[in-house]
């Protein structure tokens, strides 16, 4: 059973806090105003929880905890991490879904499983992910989502700038259900220094 908690933990550690760069378009509320993103949760995803476009005090002053329900209901529970196991497989599909966004993140694993990409969850899918060896699974999506991020790039120059941002968030995901501390920890540093040069998410149409 995938543990929730463990896994928005290492997404909060990946994301950081509060960042405005006015290059990441998931920082501009509906009405077109920079405020930024908090706890890796975008303007507009936290506009759509709220019910009304925020304002900049309204991203900086986000609860973490508020962040948490959000990444529960809107990711988490839409890949159905619960029922993924072990952790290190629950947690990687869960990144896949904050980072291209819960249909993208779900095609790209069908594709690896070889079955029916609709971008959802369902039983099918669930079963394809029970019944293949988790490591090999784990590092197969890994590859496919490092090309993912390789063809964004190629596609649009104007990512290319990102790419190392997004590779080493990818890397930093090890399929073991202990990884030792210090890969971790140099993997998240490389992230955080990286975080300045990166557009936040990485989906396309």
């Amino acid at each position: 059973m995938g543990n929730f908690k463990q896994a928005v933990e290492k997404i909060f550690q990946l994301e950081g806090g509060f960042q405005n760069f006015p290059s990441d378009t998931g920082n501009y509320n509906s009405i077109g105003q920079l405020v930024g993103t908090n706890w890796g949760i975008s303007a507009p995803v936290y506009e759509n929880w709220i019910g009304h476009p925020p304002t900049l005090l309204d991203m900086k002053n986000m609860p973490k905890s508020v962040a948490e329900s959000i990444y529960k209901s809107r990711f988490w529970d839409k890949i159905k991490g619960d029922q993924v196991n072990p952790q290190y497989l629950a947690e990687i599909i869960f990144d896949g879904a904050v980072n291209h966004g819960v249909s993208r993140g779900v095609k790209l694993l069908q594709e690896v499983l070889r079955i029916n990409p609709d971008g959802v969850m369902g039983n099918e899918t669930l079963s394809a992910i029970s019944r293949s060896n988790p490591v090999q699974l784990h590092d197969a999506y890994k590859q496919r989502r490092i090309e993912f991020y390789h063809g964004l790039a190629s596609s649009n120059p104007s990512y290319q700038a990102f790419l190392n941002g997004w590779i080493n968030r990818i890397n930093s995901f090890i399929a073991t259900s202990n990884p030792a501390p210090i890969v971790f920890i140099i993997a998240a540093v490389i992230w955080v220094f990286s975080k300045k040069k990166r557009k936040r998410y990485a989906y396309s149409n």
